[in-house]
């Protein structure tokens, strides 16, 4: 069971770090990008605001894999 979690806890860690990439060009070509301007600039270049999809994207395919494993070892 514990190597079932470390196996999900990874698969979560590497889908989120895969999927990141791809969620950043997306935010660029929607928009989603922090712009400041003023005196309270805190970045020096244009930032996105689009990481939570593949978070949870992470979290979706470590909790599919783990009721996958479940069902297969009779654990409902």
């Amino acid at each position: 069971m514990w190597g079932n979690i470390a196996i999900a806890f990874l698969l979560s860690f590497i889908v989120s770090f895969m999927a990141t990439p791809y969620t950043i060009k997306i935010a660029k070509k929607v928009g989603a990008v922090s712009v400041e301007e003023g005196e309270r600039r805190m970045h020096n270049k244009v930032m996105p605001k689009f990481g939570g999809p593949a978070v949870i994207l992470g979290f979706l395919v470590s909790i599919i894999y783990l009721i996958i494993i479940m069902h297969l070892e009779g654990r409902n």
